[in-house]
């Protein structure tokens, strides 16, 4: 399950303190903006129990979930669209979406506007959202993203975003090292537009200042897991 690839304080700590002691040319030097790419394949195995639709090409390596949330909302929204919230946002959610001009809406409807729609294990599901959202996407004839934010893989969850087609997650790998942080976005291999919103959060992750992911954590992470 995705807890597998959730990485503890002590884990960190002896991986960073082994890695140090390896001889390299380059420990330190930077990834790849979009993160290492065998790290990529290891987040993306990791999480084919879940059966969902994912490659590792539409993986992007970020420095913590909140980082995430901003460089998706720089990437997807603009001046009037909506964010549908299943549940209060976050209050760096709310300042994210708001500060690109876009509007919070909680327990509202789908509308012509509407972007991104935000799942969180805290409330039910509506009946039929999937139905919902594949018709909101086929009137209005763009994407209707849904966000699996730090998402709880509950069955219920799960058989959603294996139901609907234009799924994005944004989840923390390392919640518990002060002031390290390390997530990842991906984007569902079958969402509309996939490559296009994968390269938008590639641009939007640098205009926002991410130029790169944590290197050495992304290797320490690599030595947990080899």
């Amino acid at each position: 399950m995705i807890e597998d690839i959730f990485f503890s304080v002590d884990q960190l700590h002896a991986a960073l303190g082994d890695f140090m002691n390896i001889e390299s040319t380059d420990p330190d030097g930077n990834s790849s903006a979009s993160g290492l790419p065998i790290l990529c394949e290891v987040l993306c195995d990791g999480m084919q129990p879940l059966s969902l639709p994912l490659s590792s090409d539409k993986f992007y390596v970020t420095c913590g979930a909140a980082a995430g949330r901003a460089i998706l909302v720089r990437a997807l929204l603009n001046e009037g669209d909506e964010v549908l919230f299943l549940y209060p946002p976050a209050d760096d959610f709310r300042s994210a979406v708001e500060a690109a001009g876009a509007v919070v809406v909680a327990n509202g409807i789908l509308t012509e506007r509407t972007r991104l729609v935000v799942l969180s294990e805290q409330d039910p599901l509506p009946a039929g959202l999937d139905d919902f959202l594949r018709n909101a996407e086929n009137i209005y004839g763009q994407p209707v993203y849904l966000l699996a934010d730090c998402l709880n893989p509950t069955e219920e969850n799960l058989a959603l975003l294996r139901s609907y087609d234009s799924i994005v997650l944004n989840e923390e790998l390392v919640d518990d090292v002060s002031g390290e942080c390390v997530g990842f976005l991906a984007v569902g291999e079958q969402a509309r537009d996939a490559q296009l919103l994968h390269a938008a959060i590639a641009g939007a992750a640098r205009a926002c200042g991410f130029v790169t992911p944590p290197s050495i954590l992304q290797r320490a992470i690599l030595e947990t897991v080899s």
